[in-house]
């Protein structure tokens, strides 16, 4: 078990309504003699709360037990990519809709306590590594979810050819490809019309993006091969592909970039409890609603 003496804390003030959540963590790690690190841009609100705040370079710097990240999926893939590398696990309290990375939901709170008295184990999810080649540009990024590879204009089909290692897997005309992990199966993929993968798994997931043929499918790769793939978008102005990291600013890219994805060397830690959540909310959230 991993004892806890210190934490990073995330708040959302978008759905932490006068951050009420927020204070009661704060309050319940104070009384187990954890130290809470949070960004300086909270200081106003919660100065009074005995906290530690820091700019933002200096935050991700700290050497923390765990992260705390209140909101939904979207909130942690933003704490992902802000301490990437740095190993934290991360612990997510969900204030959204379906919270598939999240460990617990917000009426359950109460159960940090135990978690701050007698620690926790974690559970760790594989990565993508993200390389992109244009011209003399390149670029580097891990990812938790998916690579989304779409045109660069609005309602423009693509030319998409992925190749595994050295043979073409994939040679399609559509909006675009998702490759996913299995923790991103659920998301953009699963909207795509890809197949869930336990999250446990590692392997990689390619699902087209409304193709423009009956016969193209999702596919399904083992975690160790190189997926390289080459695209243009069907516009005489504009022939680029816009290629989207865990759905944050997308990077756009010439028709002779190659874009590599592999697995990646880091992975990440997230905080597990007795509950398996993942098959709870297949079940009561996406299967019931």
């Amino acid at each position: 078990m991993n004892k806890i003496k210190s934490i990073l804390l995330f708040p959302n003030p978008e759905r932490d309504t006068e951050l009420a959540c927020t204070k009661s963590i704060i309050q319940t790690a104070k009384t187990c003699g954890v130290s809470v690190f949070m960004h300086e841009r909270f200081a106003a609100e919660l100065s009074a709360f005995g906290i530690v705040f820091l700019p933002e370079e200096q935050l991700v710097a700290v050497n923390a037990d765990t992260a705390i990240v209140l909101g939904g999926d979207g909130s942690i893939l933003d704490a992902c990519a802000r301490i990437a590398g740095t190993g934290i696990p991360i612990f997510g309290i969900n204030l959204g809709n379906l919270g598939f990375l999240t460990t617990i939901e917000k009426n359950e709170i109460s159960v940090l306590r135990s978690v701050f008295e007698n620690g926790f184990e974690t559970e760790e999810h594989m990565m993508l590594h993200l390389n992109i080649k244009d011209g003399k540009t390149e670029k580097n990024v891990s990812v938790l979810n998916e690579v989304a590879l779409t045109s660069s204009v609005c309602s423009k089909i693509t030319e998409m050819e992925l190749k595994c290692d050295d043979s073409v897997a994939l040679n399609c005309h559509s909006d675009g490809i998702i490759i996913a992990t299995p923790t991103g199966s659920t998301a953009y993929s699963l909207s795509a019309g890809g197949p869930i993968l336990d999250p446990a798994l590692e392997a990689i997931c390619v699902t087209p993006i409304c193709p423009h043929s009956l016969m193209t499918r999702p596919l399904v790769f083992g975690a160790n091969v190189k997926l390289t793939a080459r695209g243009r978008t069907n516009h005489p102005k504009s022939t680029g592909i816009l290629v989207t990291p865990d759905g944050r600013d997308g990077i756009l890219v010439s028709e002779d970039a190659v874009i590599t994805v592999t697995k990646s060397p880091f992975k990440t830690k997230f905080v597990k409890t007795n509950q398996n959540r993942f098959f709870d909310i297949l079940s009561t959230k996406m299967y019931r609603k």
